[in-house]
């Protein structure tokens, strides 16, 4: 019998995806209404970034520190398709991003992620650079299953957590950087005990049109 403490993850992940999912539909009545062709002209990027995959986890947070980073010989290039799709009051938008992803090194594959994002868009010093923090929850794909990630499953779920830099003088140009990120979702694909997944700091640059 499943304890309580799996219960309650498994809802929280099921119950984010599911919101994330929503929210990227279409528009609801608490969101600023625009005209619809504008909506699908605007609000679009291009961006490509490339990493390196570390042993450290998101669940521990050690993914997150430069300096407890032991690299693997797993190299990750990417490109993502990103539109906007609701704008929230004054601070924070709704992406969602298509995602088609290479990995070399010890293990060849590819990989596709559809991963809806939240931004939030107001920092002290964005009148000289423009600054966005993002974090998303999606899903991914493989062309076959992944060593490092200590899971035998193609499908996981996908997280982004982005810092995107933009500043004034670069009109439609910025740079991020990125944690490209890929697990079980505590037991939501494939076995609850098995929780590694795969972690690949990453940087990049993003055409925005």
């Amino acid at each position: 019998m499943q304890s309580a403490e799996h219960y309650w993850k498994r809802t929280g992940c099921v119950a984010g995806i599911a919101v994330s999912a929503l929210a990227a539909g279409p528009a609801f009545s608490w969101h600023e209404p625009e005209n619809a062709a504008r909506w699908a002209n605007d609000g679009w990027s291009l961006g490509v970034h490339t990493g390196r995959s570390v042993e450290e986890s998101v669940h521990s947070g050690e993914a997150f520190l430069p300096f407890k980073w032991n690299f693997e010989d797993y190299y990750l290039t990417s490109v993502g398709l990103r539109k906007e799709m609701v704008r929230l009051w004054q601070h924070s938008r709704i992406f969602t991003e298509l995602n088609l992803s290479w990995v070399s090194g010890d293990q060849d594959y590819g990989e596709v992620f559809l991963t809806p994002t939240i931004t939030w868009d107001t920092f002290p010093w964005d009148s000289s650079v423009d600054t966005t923090a993002s974090l998303g929850v999606g899903v991914s794909y493989t062309t076959q299953a992944v060593e490092i990630e200590n899971i035998d499953q193609r499908w996981l779920a996908s997280m982004i957590f982005e810092l995107d830099m933009q500043p004034a003088s670069w009109e439609s140009w910025s740079v991020f950087t990125r944690l490209h990120h890929r697990s079980n979702a505590f037991g939501l694909f494939g076995d609850e005990s098995s929780q590694k997944g795969s972690n690949f700091p990453s940087i990049g640059a993003r055409y925005h049109f």
